[in-house]
């Protein structure tokens, strides 16, 4: 790849991912605002809907975020019943975090939300953009792998 493609590349990520993000998600919240919650709220009750409960340390690593800034969401998901903390039999000091069977009917009810929404905004889209469309996602999911590694 030459200079003038990889700046290409990264005006690309930097200008239409975050775009089609928006998109989406301010449609999302226009049909719904019980769902108009932030990306931190969504990615850690997701993160324990698959792992299961983990210490809030952990689950800051795994989703790159710091611990002053986890505090705050965990505490917002706490009060909402989204998840509880419990502490370690093991080690006082070490809180887990676990989602609730409230924060597992939200996410799925906010799942089905999203898809609705999402198939609305696509439409206009004719089965051949569907598959265009779907398969540059799929090679974006194996790049932030790769990336991820």
């Amino acid at each position: 790849m030459n200079d003038q493609e990889f700046k290409t590349l990264v005006d690309n990520l930097l200008i239409y991912y975050p775009l089609f993000y928006r998109r989406i998600k301010t449609s999302i919240n226009q049909v719904n605002s019980k769902y108009c919650k932030s990306e931190g709220y969504y990615q850690i009750i997701g993160l324990l809907l698959n792992t299961g409960p983990l210490s809030t340390s952990e689950a800051g690593e795994k989703l790159y975020i710091s611990k002053p800034n986890m505090t705050p969401l965990i505490d917002k998901l706490v009060q909402e019943k989204m998840v509880k903390r419990t502490r370690s039999q093991h080690d006082r000091r070490v809180v887990y975090i676990e989602i609730t069977e409230e924060g597992k009917k939200f996410l799925y009810d906010a799942r089905e939300a999203v898809e609705k929404n999402i198939k609305e905004n696509l439409s206009n889209f004719d089965e051949k953009d569907l598959k265009k469309l779907y398969d540059s996602l799929e090679k974006i999911k194996e790049a932030a792998i790769k990336i991820s590694k």
